[in-house]
């Protein structure tokens, strides 16, 4: 549950910082580019568990 609460944060300061650099005024960019960006990270998480995982 922590790592999605940490996801979901770095979701939303992912949305406000593409906001200020794309700067066109439209919320498409930026949120596209954060939802890339939030796939990204939860795939990581994913692979991360997924690769520490044993049958022991």
């Amino acid at each position: 549950m922590g790592n999605i609460r940490e996801n979901v944060l770095t979701f939303i300061g992912n949305i406000v910082m593409a906001y200020f650099i794309f700067g066109e005024g439209t919320i498409e960019r930026p949120l596209m580019f954060a939802l890339w960006m939030f796939m990204l990270m939860m795939g990581m998480d994913w692979y991360k568990s997924r690769r520490n995982h044993t049958l022991s």
